[in-house]
């Protein structure tokens, strides 16, 4: 019943603001992605959605070294954040050919050895399960009024794009700096800053300035790619491995490999503007968070 009630309310916001002249289906499609991203009946058995591996609170990432499918078994690599993946140009760890929020829903959905969600062979199985659910049927038949035919995987991946689309988050102190706002970074930070683009750390040589809402290419280092650094200080572990605990092992990580020592000044400084990388209002807009509490 708790159900219901919430998709009535989501349902009576979309015909209202639809009035206002922003497309009705556009919003159903956000709105439908929002429930199908945390819903547990998106995998086969039950037991995982979306949010099992990107968590609103750790920044759409997980905490874990490496993100846990399905049937229990670690998957390859540390679940990346979804925050501003929509000016992704790339969006796996290894493969620069996953250039789309689309493309990339593949994986999840049909990966095997070891399964993410488990749609290989049960396909068919989770479309009927959720086909089954009647609120399920308002939100398909609003986010696409001309399909001859509803519940396709399609259909569910173009919703939960939609839904990560809206995952964006450009308003951390940092933003505030580049805006103009001199005062945006505290004094430590702006020092950190300075070390970040120092020719002693090179860390701005693969992690180049990223403006909000402009998508610049990615670049892979040693076949791996090189990540966005924003929210950092709460997407640990770190590596595509996961296999650094802390910002501070990250520092001393780099030091090694590329001969340079900073001293404890300097790394708190740096590390201060890493947090100064951190915007969470976010979560205060509920139409991101989970539907089935908010």
């Amino acid at each position: 019943m708790g159900l219901i009630i919430t998709v009535s309310g989501v349902l009576m916001g979309l015909i209202r603001t639809s009035v206002h002249s922003v497309p009705s289906n556009r919003l159903a499609r956000a709105s439908l992605g929002r429930f199908l991203f945390y819903d547990n009946r998106l995998s086969y058995n039950q037991t995982k959605s979306c949010v099992s591996c990107h968590d609103p609170k750790l920044a759409f990432t997980d905490g874990y070294r490496r993100s846990v499918g399905a049937d229990g078994y670690a998957v390859r690599h540390n679940a990346p954040s979804l925050l501003n993946a929509v000016y992704r140009s790339s969006l796996t760890w290894k493969d620069s050919t996953v250039n789309s929020l689309y493309k990339q829903l593949h994986f999840p959905f049909f990966n095997e050895q070891p399964k993410e969600l488990g749609w290989t062979l049960h396909e068919t199985q989770i479309l009927k399960r959720l086909a089954s659910v009647p609120v399920y049927s308002k939100l398909f038949r609003l986010s696409f009024p001309s399909a001859k035919k509803w519940f396709t995987t399609e259909q569910i991946k173009t919703a939960i794009v939609a839904f990560e689309e809206q995952l964006v988050a450009y308003g951390s102190a940092y933003d505030g700096y580049i805006r103009g706002s001199k005062n945006a970074l505290s004094s430590e930070a702006a020092k950190g800053l300075l070390v970040f683009n120092s020719a002693k750390t090179k860390c701005s040589k693969c992690h180049q300035p990223e403006r909000p809402f402009q998508s610049v290419p990615s670049r892979f280092v040693d076949g791996i790619k090189v990540p966005s650094l924003r929210n950092i200080w709460l997407t640990g572990p770190y590596m595509h491995d996961g296999r650094l605990d802390n910002l501070e092992d990250v520092i001393g990580h780099y030091e090694s490999k590329y001969s340079f020592q900073l001293n404890q000044s300097e790394k708190q400084q740096l590390l201060a503007f890493l947090k100064a990388l951190t915007d969470t209002s976010y979560l205060s807009r509920t139409v991101l968070l989970n539907p089935f509490q908010y």
